[in-house]
């Protein structure tokens, strides 16, 4: 891959990550109106895929192997946009 692909890809990750902080924190009523209907599993999933984009998106490569997949854009942007799709639009 080129290093403008790379970039590109950083930048997606980076994006979506801060794009999901931005709406969690200032749009919590989309994910539940009330503490009891907040759905808590598909809501990790989503921060877990939120994280891997920040890692991803600030360019840390980690050394371990199993590491590096988790936290690349083939893991990252399929875990965000699943659990975005459950925890805002299901």
């Amino acid at each position: 891959m080129s290093r403008v692909a790379h970039a590109l890809a950083r930048a997606v990750s980076f994006t979506a990550a801060l794009t999901i902080t931005v709406t969690v924190l200032i749009f919590p009523r989309l994910i539940a109106l009330d503490m009891h209907t907040v759905p808590h599993g598909w809501l990790v999933l989503l921060m877990l895929g939120m994280s891997f984009g920040y890692v991803h998106g600030i360019g840390f490569v980690p050394q371990n192997r199993i590491l590096q997949k988790v936290f690349s854009p083939i893991v990252a942007w399929p875990v965000m946009s699943f659990g975005s799709w459950m925890v805002f639009i299901a």
